[in-house]
């Protein structure tokens, strides 16, 4: 759910849930305080439920309504007003007679209060008046009827009922739903408050601390979330981000521990070399090298070694763009039976000499292209027979180029029967620097590098390099050239 969504249901339950609860609150205590009410009301020892004194309070006021009409002279007359009176205490009320706007009578329950400025003018008719005396704090119901005494004069009687316990249970219920109204407020809006806020604040302090993490360099951990909302898809986005970040610290930490050990392969791999030269210039500096023969062989060294550390230069040199991705590529069509064929002949003269033969097998019936760079290609093929040639150990070596094809790739295998690969360094092979030899013997030549800008480059082709091999018996080298397609180049 959404935080949006969830702050709008938050609002429409803060309206919603203190109305209920003040309607049910209102209906219990209403139903507590006029109970309590209804049983208070003791008149004269004589209990009547608030209902039924209202019941019968109207019914004594339709009598005397009845009397006014029909013999309002009873109004002056003590001993009727009495008995009246008498009746009326029961019901908690009494009676007050007014003749031409002077009081003539008035019960003894009301002497306590001043009635008379709240009694309605004659003419002026309301059925039932609530007065709250402000002094007593009590509170009366009036109810008014006008009449003509015999001799014109115009008179009104009162019957008014002490409804105290009922005013009382007003003033309870107000004043019990106002504090529960309060409460409910501030409960309803603290607790819904809470719910959201959590829901939101959690992820956010869990946030806070990944972030020190990450600050004090720590990103060995995950953040997980259940949530769906928005702070759910930060969250989310902050573990790819420090996913990401943790992926690109060890990155450039293995490039970093590469570039150690490219530092330590380059220094020992220039060392030998150097070395040699150094012993050989001494040799003749101090005139080791005393015959022309000796003379002669020494300059020869010399000249092998310099080229030997000129080519991995430019080894290193062309290792490094292809590793940068900076080397200038010039792909062509190329016919690859007839480009292989071109490769071949250049090597032949050279496999003749190392007692190597060297066969090209295809089963294509017509030309097959692909899309090449043709000097880095041919880089490749050298890279790989040269590898085949330098581990050679029969007498009547054996190189087999195989071509074959799939919908979108041409397939060479350049196959040897050599000393083979074991199997614990096959994974390795193609790793910069690396020889099968563990003490990193050059004594057989090469810069350990051959393989792996082998690798660089069919890669840069959109192909795939691998090898098979059987130790003792030979080696396999796989790779992948893209065919051309129509519209490519």
């Amino acid at each position: 759910m959404s935080i949006k969504v969830r702050l709008l249901l938050s609002y429409i339950a803060m309206l919603i849930v203190p109305i209920i609860l003040t309607v049910m609150v209102a209906l219990l205590a209403g139903f507590y305080y006029f109970t309590d009410a209804q049983k208070a009301y003791d008149i004269k020892s004589q209990m009547y439920p608030l209902g039924k004194t209202i019941e019968e309070r109207d019914k004594l006021f339709s009598n005397i309504k009845l009397t006014s009409i029909q013999s309002p002279e009873n109004f002056q007359n003590e001993v009727y007003l009495k008995n009246l009176e008498k009746k009326l205490e029961t019901l908690n009320s009494g009676i007050i007679v007014r003749k031409n706007n002077q009081i003539l009578y008035s019960s003894s329950t009301l002497s306590d209060f001043n009635t008379k400025e709240y009694l309605p003018k004659f003419g002026d008719y309301v059925k039932d008046l609530t007065v709250p005396f402000r002094n007593a704090k009590i509170g009366l119901i009036i109810s008014q009827q006008d009449f003509y005494f015999s001799d014109k004069g115009s008179g009104s009687v009162f019957l008014a009922t002490n409804v105290e316990p009922l005013k009382k249970a007003f003033n309870k219920l107000h004043i019990t739903i106002s504090i529960f109204i309060i409460i409910i407020l501030i409960a309803t809006n603290g607790t819904l408050t809470f719910i959201v806020a959590r829901s939101i604040i959690k992820p956010l302090y869990k946030l806070k601390s990944s972030a020190n993490e990450i600050k004090e360099g720590n990103l060995n951990f995950k953040i997980e979330t259940n949530s769906k909302d928005e702070i759910g898809e930060v969250c989310t986005a902050f573990e790819e981000m420090r996913a990401r970040l943790k992926e690109s610290i060890e990155v450039q930490l293995q490039y970093e521990e590469n570039r150690k050990e490219l530092i330590s392969n380059i220094s020992h791999d220039l060392k030998t070399p150097i070395t040699a030269i150094k012993g050989y210039i001494e040799g003749i500096r101090d005139g080791v090298a005393d015959t022309p023969e000796k003379m002669s062989k020494y300059i020869k060294t010399i000249y092998t070694k310099t080229s030997d550390v000129d080519k991995l230069i430019d080894e290193l040199f062309l290792y490094s763009k292809l590793d940068l991705h900076k080397f200038p590529f010039s792909f062509t069509r190329v016919n690859v039976y007839k480009y292989v064929e071109d490769c071949i002949e250049e090597l032949y003269f050279h496999l003749i000499e190392k007692n190597i033969t060297i066969n090209l097998n295809s089963t294509f019936a017509i030309p097959i292209y692909v899309i090449a760079d043709v000097q880095q290609l041919k880089r490749v093929f050298i890279n790989i027979i040269e590898n085949a040639i330098k581990y050679m150990d029969k007498i009547n070596g054996d190189i087999s180029i195989i071509i074959e094809q799939d919908e979108t790739n041409v397939i060479i295998e350049v196959k040897d029967n050599g000393q083979g690969i074991p199997s614990s360094d096959l994974p390795y092979i193609f790793d910069r620097f690396y020889r099968v030899d563990p003490a990193r013997n050059i004594a057989t030549g090469g810069s350990g590098l051959g393989l792996s800008i082998a690798k660089k480059i069919i890669e840069e082709h959109g192909g795939y390099i691998r090898a098979n091999s059987v130790e003792g018996e030979g080696t396999s080298m796989v790779f992948t050239l893209k065919k051309h397609k129509s519209g490519d180049i």
